[in-house]
């Protein structure tokens, strides 16, 4: 099991890790202050946050935001004191001693991860048949549906009335080409709303709202199967002929020579070029995230802890979200330069994203293309726990 970090605390989109810490260490919301260490079992007490000695707090967000003012600051010391299991001296432990538990998003000792995702939608799910049904609604994120239902309601200008689980419907999103470059079908972005939802509210006036829920800190926009379009006998020769495939090298300005370099020649000792600054037509490129982004439904972004970052994607503010600043850049091979892999990573005011060209079935040619994402606070994100 991996070690934390105050990279893992404080990284933007992990902060919630910083409150987690904070209820764990003082007990509060149910948390227990047990914590995994390198030397055992430790019962915290307190914190060391730079040089400022914390035994009492009232309020976890204003000693969390401590922790993340760590990240401007010379002096980085965050510690946790209490004592050993079995142990009567008070002893200080260093934050990089505690082990990455689960509820700080490492994996499990022992066995395999369950897919803390599917969890997140059915224990969302309870929780909404529980209050559509006028039935208590309580247990894990009973406020937070509570204000998802009124937030969703004020939107549409009508109260919800019932809900349909549709998680396991995977509608398809084909990559497709679209003039010279790609896009995410359907063409207009108010059109995947309804095939990226996992739970749509039913409100009055035959009015909708559409639920697309996420877990975890890799969370992926779309991915599509490319074999057939970048295919293995085309990268082989170095020419890619097929139409969709030289859309796909135009949208983001890849070089073909390098790209089909890095598959032909993976594990035979060739490093390619990293850092790369792609010429990309950013009218394509906007074309293609406006589709692969989408519009009209609600981001529900789960986090451990049992907390969650909400937000409306917007359709007015789609263009904006799939406008692109700065430069884009390309790793052929990856970051090492070494792997079988194409990244392409670009920004804006709303996210960090990465386009990534793989073999995800364990061979050396490309089968599929994702593109990952990490939100941003321009989006207006809303926490609820």
């Amino acid at each position: 099991m991996a070690n934390l970090s105050l990279t893992e605390l404080t990284k933007e989109n992990r902060e919630y890790r910083s409150v987690l810490l904070v209820e764990k260490v003082f007990q509060l919301n149910g948390k227990q202050n047990n914590f995994q260490t390198d030397n055992g079992i430790f019962h915290a007490s307190g914190l060391i946050i730079g040089s400022e000695k914390i035994t009492r707090i009232s309020n976890a967000e204003d000693i969390a935001a401590k922790i993340l003012g760590l990240k401007v600051k010379k002096n980085k010391t965050l510690m946790l004191f209490g004592k050993y299991a079995g142990k009567n001296r008070q002893q200080e432990v260093r934050v990089t001693q505690v082990l990455k538990s689960e509820e700080f998003g490492g994996q499990p000792a022992g066995g395999t991860r369950v897919n803390r995702g599917l969890v997140f939608e059915s224990d969302l799910a309870e929780r909404l048949d529980e209050c559509s049904k006028a039935r208590p609604c309580k247990g894990k994120y009973a406020d937070a549906t509570m204000q998802i239902i009124e937030m969703c309601s004020e939107k549409v200008g009508a109260p919800m009335t019932d809900f349909v689980h549709e998680g396991g419907a995977n509608q398809s999103r084909p990559l497709q080409s679209s003039g010279q470059g790609i896009i995410i079908a359907p063409a207009n972005h108010r059109d995947h709303a309804q095939r990226l939802t996992d739970i749509t509210l039913i409100h009055g006036a035959s009015k909708k709202s559409y639920l697309s829920l996420k877990f975890g800190s890799t969370l992926t926009l779309m991915n599509s199967g490319i074999a057939n379009i970048l295919t293995e006998r085309e990268i082989s020769n170095s020419k890619i002929q097929n139409s969709v495939g030289q859309a796909v090298l135009k949208t983001f300005g890849l070089d073909e020579t390098e790209f089909c370099s890095v598959f032909n020649n993976y594990n035979l000792g060739k490093v390619h070029q990293t850092g790369v600054k792609a010429k990309v037509n950013k009218s394509l490129l906007k074309n293609f995230l406006s589709t692969a982004i989408g519009s009209g439904y609600w981001m529900i972004h789960g986090h451990g802890g049992g907390s969650m970052s909400v937000w409306y994607m917007d359709p007015s503010k789609n263009g904006a979200m799939a406008t692109i600043n700065g430069d884009v850049i390309i790793d052929y091979g990856g970051r090492s330069g070494k792997g079988k892999r194409v990244d392409i990573r670009f920004s804006n005011t709303y996210f960090d994203f990465k386009v990534n060209i793989r073999n995800k079935q364990g061979g050396k040619y490309p089968s599929h293309i994702m593109c990952d994402y990490v939100s941003k606070s321009a989006l207006g994100k809303k926490t609820l726990r």
